[in-house]
């Protein structure tokens, strides 16, 4: 053997190792950088997928509810406008009821033929008295004079300016004259009409649904030249409680023409009203050509019906539209995809519909798809780039790594799988969910600015995820607040029904049709030996009924508390009064408020405007009938109006049961109401002795029967009083 030298032995020794060792730590790094090559092939595709994924049905659902957010908020603008229309005909209709049922309290006045000098100080707005060709004046002249004492609440409100302009407004009586207030009342040239308002559809229509009616819109072509014109109609009735003829307001349409030519999204999408029973459009900036679209001059007779459309997806659509559903379909109109958000709208037997074309909800989409895709494919070329570059950098440093003792080549492959390795956990810790995963990773080269990215990209998903949370919790946030405000209505009403007396008894309830309601009850004892009821309705439902309702039952207590409990008559005056000045919205309250004597039994009462209540005689038929009330004005309409006092004697054992409109004019799905007669006859087939909780329970059982599968249209509230043996 030859001998070598300790030196050269040792370096061999020392280059042996260090090439094994390089050999080895070359390997583990290859196959490192392979594997982690691998995984972030697969884990980068899989990140990315799910995130364009999840990105894209999330843009889309936000593009989608923001329609509908849309179209609900615009049909809710078209409601207010309707109800308003339909209140002003509702409340000339009662008042000129009550003048025929009080004919006594109201003096003739004059009538004016058209062209005839007017004595009052308007210019245009003049009263006109026409008739139909036939009628002999002198046997309607006496019934006209006393119909003209509607003429100045008429003229209220065809001068009030709202958002809407309402035109004209006319009474046209069952026999056979016209009192025509217009605002363009020159136009009028001649005494004598020309046709028959009877015979009109809007005479006939609100004759026999017998209630506040809106007519479909049409096109005034006559010389007033409106435009597109809405009516709203109502009855009124004479003192034997027959039709004695209708009152109808005109209003330009254009407001509900401009809320729909502004509801759109996107350079093509618009907006449209159908008409739910006939299935026309009645509203759509399309004019002449189109599926949607309607006759410059309104003409429905030819227009097509969207249920009959060849598109099997829009008849449906349509179909559920007619059915007061709310949603968003996917429809083809005139050979393009569209988008459809729809809603009821209220205040109409119409829906609202929006367009949106498939493209403006699906390139938002498509786009950031392919953004995270895009994204994700750099970021996974860049680590394979890095991952090519290191082998090869091993690869041309083999030579001089085999000079470098073992301890510096492991201390340097594990420097450089050290960072890789980490980078993969962390990856594999980020595609398995946990986004609060960071990679620690500081080497100053292309892995720490890989890791970088990969923190940053966790950061946008998570704010991504938070602001859908956000969105969660203002919805959720608007829910509590509303049952907080339901519970502080309801906190106000009594429910203490022990008065803690042996000679009354008592119980209530009330549900709201809505979160938050307009009715209310009241009872108090207001001295040792009187005890005060109250039940009251306000016009209208939601918040703003609760508000007035809230309103209206604390003056209804300040004032009666402040008061002789047998002046009742004073306290309903000196109530409607102070709501009147706090009233700027019209809004107005039913009220029936009495005060029974628990000596004398004797109840003094005063009606509002409100339902009669029915008292059963435990010593007379034992049946329940309707009291016999004074038909007074609702509270908050006009000032300084009277309301007549009546009384009745009652005896111990007698009940009394007060509700408000929501038990009787209670719908089926047939729209027939519940009824005064049903509610009558409810009463007498429960036993009278019954506990009062048990009673209303009865009359809530046949309530539900009637109504079905119906849903409630206003709140229900009840209140029975027991005078014990």
């Amino acid at each position: 053997m030859r001998k070598q030298s300790i030196r050269k032995q040792i370096l061999r020794a020392v280059l042996g190792c260090s090439l094994i060792t390089l050999v080895i730590a070359g390997g583990i790094v290859l196959f490192g950088m392979l594997r982690v090559k691998v995984d972030a092939d697969a884990i980068g595709g899989s990140i990315g997928r799910t995130a364009a994924e999840n990105s894209s049905r999330i843009l889309q659902d936000e593009i989608l509810n923001s329609l509908q957010v849309l179209v609900n908020e615009r049909s809710k603008r078209i409601d207010v406008i309707l109800d308003d229309l339909q209140w002003c005909a509702t409340a000339l209709s009662q008042q000129m009821t009550k003048i025929l049922h009080n004919p006594q309290n109201y003096k003739p006045k004059r009538l004016y033929l058209p062209g005839e000098p007017y004595e009052a100080d308007s210019d245009d707005i003049i009263p006109q008295i026409r008739y139909i060709p036939g009628v002999d004046w002198n046997s309607v002249a006496e019934e006209a004079a006393l119909t003209a004492n509607l003429q100045d609440l008429m003229i209220l409100f065809i001068s009030v300016e709202d958002s809407y302009e309402i035109s004209s407004t006319y009474l046209v009586s069952e026999s056979g004259f016209v009192i025509d207030i217009d605002k363009l009342s020159s136009l009028r040239q001649s005494p004598v009409l020309s046709f028959d308002p009877r015979e009109l559809t809007g005479y006939r229509q609100a004759v026999r649904e017998n209630k506040t009616t809106l007519m479909d819109p049409y096109f005034d072509s006559d010389v007033t030249n409106r435009g597109l014109v809405l009516t709203a109609a109502a009855p009124y009735y004479n003192a034997d409680g027959e039709i004695a003829g209708v009152i109808g307001l005109d209003s330009r349409a254009e407001e509900i023409n401009e809320i729909v030519a502004n509801t759109k999204i996107g350079e093509n999408g618009y907006a449209f009203v159908l008409n739910n029973k006939t299935g026309q459009v009645i509203f759509s900036p399309k004019l002449y050509e189109g599926t949607l679209a309607v006759d410059s001059d309104f003409n429905l007779e030819n227009a097509p019906v969207i249920f009959d459309n060849e598109d099997k997806q829009l008849a449906d659509t349509a179909r559920k539209m007619a059915a007061r559903e709310t949603g968003v379909a996917f429809v083809n109109v005139d050979g393009r995809p569209y988008y459809l958000a729809y809603t009821p709208i209220r205040g109409a037997d119409w829906s609202l519909g929006s367009l949106v074309e498939e493209t403006v909800v699906t390139l938002p989409v498509e786009m950031s798809g392919n953004l995270i895709a895009d994204s994700t494919n750099n970021l996974v070329n860049v680590l394979n780039s890095m991952i090519v570059w290191t082998i090869l950098a091993i690869a041309s440093s083999f030579i001089i790594i085999m000079a470098v003792l073992p301890v510096l080549a492991h201390r340097a492959a594990g420097r450089l799988t050290r960072p890789l390795n980490e980078l993969t956990e962390g990856i594999r810790e980020i595609a398995g969910g946990n986004l609060d995963e960071k990679l620690d990773i500081h080497t100053g080269d292309e892995i720490e600015h890989l890791a970088d990215c990969f923190n940053a990209m966790t950061d946008k998903l998570k704010l991504h995820i938070t602001n859908l949370k956000n969105i969660t919790a203002n919805e959720e946030r608007i829910a509590t607040e509303l049952d907080v405000a339901t519970k502080i209505q309801r906190s106000m009403l009594s429910r203490d029904f022990n008065l803690r007396r042996d000679d009354v008894e008592i119980y209530s309830t009330m549900e709201a049709a809505k979160e938050v309601g307009g009715d209310f009850y009241d009872f108090y004892m207001r001295d040792d030996k009187h005890l005060m009821v109250t039940i009251a309705d306000v016009s209208g439902k939601g918040i703003s009924a609760s508000l007035f309702m809230v309103m209206s039952e604390i003056i209804l207590y300040d004032v009666a508390t402040m008061t002789d409990a047998d002046c009742l008559s004073s306290v309903m005056a000196s109530a409607n009064n102070r709501l009147c000045r706090h009233n700027k919205e019209m809004m107005f309250v039913t009220v029936f408020m009495a005060a029974v004597n628990l000596e004398t039994m004797k109840m003094t009462y005063v009606n509002g405007g409100h339902n009669p209540p029915l008292v059963y005689r435990h010593n007379g038929d034992q049946e329940f009938h309707y009291l016999d009330v004074e038909d007074n004005c609702v509270l908050g309409l006009m000032e300084d109006m009277e309301f007549v006092q009546q009384e009745t004697q009652l005896e111990r054992g007698d009940v009394i049961y007060l509700y408000t409109d929501g038990v009787t004019e209670a719908m089926n799905e047939k729209l027939e109401q519940y009824g005064e007669q049903r509610l009558e006859e409810c009463l007498n087939a429960a036993d009278k002795k019954c506990d009062l909780r048990k009673l209303l329970a009865a009359v809530k059982g046949s309530l539900l029967e009637h109504v079905g599968d119906a849903e409630q249209s206003d709140d229900i509230t009840m209140l029975a009083v027991r005078l014990n043996l």
